[in-house]
């Protein structure tokens, strides 16, 4: 079932996320390796699986999401960051941090948002904690007084408007 070409069709990509969902870890890694092989391809078959009531299914789409790791799935990422399991917030996390800079601008806006939402803020302090470290952010982007109003004590009032200035000013 592992495959380097990125011209397989609906049903072999249907047969991968059987495997991907199957019980026999073996299976579901070389189905995520398939899956990303072909990349952005694999995105609407997985996009399926992010919202599965099982939390197994969800972490192996997010997963195989993750290592693609293509900008058009920053709007999956940004919703993840609220899901009710920490390691599919992690993944979603990761997966943010992969994709970089793009990410930023989309994470700002559910800061702006979710001010209230302890989920999404101690994600978006991991993602940008992380971009920092890897020297991924802009120049000038202030991202010590962001980490730092996400981390304090800072009121839903301040975070969102740090937040939403940072937004303006680098959008």
């Amino acid at each position: 079932m592992e495959r380097s070409s990125n011209n397989i069709n609906e049903a072999e990509f249907k047969k991968l996320l059987e495997a991907l969902l199957s019980d026999k870890g073996t299976e579901r890694k070389k189905a995520r390796k398939a899956l990303v092989a072909n990349g952005k391809k694999s995105l609407p078959y997985l996009k399926e699986f992010t919202h599965h009531p099982k939390h197994f299914y969800r972490w192996e789409a997010m997963k195989t999401m993750e290592e693609i790791a293509d900008p058009e799935s920053i709007p999956i990422f940004i919703e993840a960051l609220e899901d009710d399991e920490s390691d599919i917030r992690w993944i979603a996390a990761q997966g943010l941090i992969k994709i970089g800079k793009l990410s930023l601008q989309p994470l700002l806006k559910a800061i702006v948002e979710k001010p209230d939402s302890i989920f999404v803020l101690s994600s978006a302090h991991h993602v940008l904690h992380d971009l920092k470290i890897n020297e991924h952010l802009p120049s000038g982007f202030p991202v010590d007084k962001l980490l730092s109003v996400l981390k304090g004590s800072a009121t839903k009032a301040e975070i969102e408007l740090t937040a939403y200035e940072i937004m303006k000013q680098f959008g």
